[in-house]
């Protein structure tokens, strides 16, 4: 590869896709990205549209494009989002939108399967956690509520099978995605037996499964045209975003994990063994090369920071939404916050709760707490519940990256380091599943032997623990006690909000 040779990486997100550029060191030439909307309402719907990501996906790619010599390209790799399902009927009529991870919609239809089926056990063996999230719920819901639509149904894809097949003419999705569906056992390389077997469904429903090194040829002429690439150029399908996010930021060790916060969050290790959690709290799903990636996802992450800065912010926070300035008043106020305890959970709960019924409070309110307590609370709250995800694949010599838009901001990581009682670590990119993607191209062209950049990128900045470690040891605790205690309660009120329509 040489020095005017290049790779793209392409990242299908949940809000934009971005087309991002790399050499063979793994630094960012250019990138492009194109944004979209994702359609919700009460009813728990989180839809968008395959049409209009299929079109960012070109658009991105063609802007890069116009910045380099097209033969200067060695080939366009992958991430996607994971948990996305679109039901396509004859001749690739889309019967649905791409419904996301983010729906919420097939929880009552779950709970049905449930009561019939022995679910854990299903779990065992796919590696992803009995959530509404995934397409085995998905598709359960859609059967029960649009029987004559799902018998209409030819193929189940996700969102990058189904950009693949506009461009190349056939059904794959890679394995790592395949790991994410609830329906796939990866330890056996197959369609679950179990999962097929309560949907009705047989293995001609859904993509052919490829290693995310798989290459494709001969993109269809009018779109190679249209994104300025040449005709021949290899496209290799990739992963899940998740697995090339740790890819990306190199965090490849036995002993490196990634906690990510964006819009939600979650937390990420590599490892070399398919590993499920006893008490069903993580996820366990497939990151090519030998490699799975074992931690959990959760709903609480920048949106409640988003929700904070509403509540509480200055005027001038609000309308610049300036988060470095509202951030900065948990320095206002010591660790703890005065005992004032948030449970961060106001979008429902991933890992490791894994329900819809679980909501957000703060705890331990006196008249003595400031609007800089509860900032502080805030953060507080939602470092907490990612520290008891961790905590189900940590290691005493563990070390953190963090990554997201949250962890350019000082006052989080430190306090992430103090939680934690970890050495953090805030890595070179922010581009991280982009660059994951570019390396899993790099890996199937020949460009290198394993999943490591040939040189060490550098760290942006290094944090470690202080004298604040011993306060949050004692109130990690109490903090999972609260959650524990309320989590009845919380059921029970989540009832009373549907009986009298509240949908906040």
């Amino acid at each position: 590869m040489t020095s005017k040779s290049y790779i793209m990486g392409v990242d299908i997100g949940t809000s934009s896709t971005k087309a991002v550029l790399f050499n063979e060191r793994g630094e960012v030439i250019c990138r492009e990205a194109t944004h979209y909307e994702l359609v919700t309402d009460e009813t728990g719907k989180a839809e968008e549209s395959p049409t209009e990501i299929f079109e960012a996906v070109i658009t991105s790619i063609q802007g890069v494009m116009k910045d380099i010599d097209k033969t200067e390209l060695r080939g366009i790799s992958f991430s996607s989002a994971m948990h996305s399902l679109i039901m396509v009927g004859a001749d690739g009529e889309l019967l649905t939108e791409c419904i996301t991870w983010a729906d919420g919609r097939s929880s009552e239809a779950l709970e049905n399967i449930k009561r019939d089926n022995y679910l854990f056990q299903l779990y065992e063996a796919t590696g992803t956690p009995i959530h509404p999230m995934s397409p085995f719920a998905k598709i359960c819901w859609l059967k029960e509520d649009e029987p004559q639509l799902f018998h209409r149904a030819e193929k189940f894809v996700d969102i990058k099978s189904y950009i693949l097949n506009r461009l190349f003419g056939v059904w794959v999705m890679d394995e790592s995605l395949a790991s994410g569906t609830g329906l796939y056992n990866i330890l056996e390389h197959d369609w679950e037996f179990e999962a097929m077997e309560i949907i009705k469904l047989t293995p001609d429903y859904l993509p052919k499964v490829v290693p995310e090194t798989y290459q494709l040829h001969g993109v269809k002429k009018e779109y190679a045209e249209l994104m300025g690439i040449p005709e021949n150029l290899p496209f290799i399908v990739g992963g899940s975003d998740g697995a090339l996010a740790n890819i990306g930021i190199q965090a490849t060790g036995r002993n490196d994990v990634t906690i990510t916060v964006g819009t939600s969050g979650a937390v990420r290790k590599l490892t070399n063994e398919f590993q499920v959690d006893s008490r069903g709290r993580t996820f366990c799903y497939g990151a090519g090369d030998g490699y799975f990636i074992a931690g959990g996802a959760v709903n609480n992450g920048g949106k409640v920071v988003e929700w904070g800065l509403q509540q509480f912010g200055s005027e001038g926070e609000i309308m610049n939404r300036d988060f470095a300035s509202f951030i900065a008043h948990i320095d206002e106020v010591a660790p703890g916050a005065s005992g004032l305890l948030f449970q961060p959970y106001l979008l429902g709960e991933r890992a490791p709760f894994w329900t819809n019924d679980i909501r957000g409070g703060f705890v331990g309110l006196t008249i003595n707490h400031s609007k800089a307590h509860f900032i502080r609370a805030i953060l507080e709250g939602i470092a907490f519940n990612l520290a008891e995800v961790y905590e189900a694949v940590s290691a005493p010599d563990d070390i953190i990256y963090v990554t997201g838009g949250i962890s350019g901001h000082d006052a989080w990581c430190r306090l992430l380091a103090d939680i934690l009682d970890r050495e953090v670590r805030v890595p070179h990119t922010i581009e991280g599943s982009s660059l994951g993607a570019a390396i899993i191209g790099m890996r199937s062209l020949g460009i290198l032997k394993t999943l490591n950049l040939e040189q060490t990128l550098p760290i942006k900045a290094v944090y470690h623990p202080s004298e604040n470690t011993k306060k949050y040891a004692e109130l990690r605790p109490i903090f999972k006690q609260v959650t524990t205690q309320l989590m009845a309660s919380y059921s029970m009120l989540n009832s009373w909000q549907k009986k009298f329509d509240y949908n906040s």
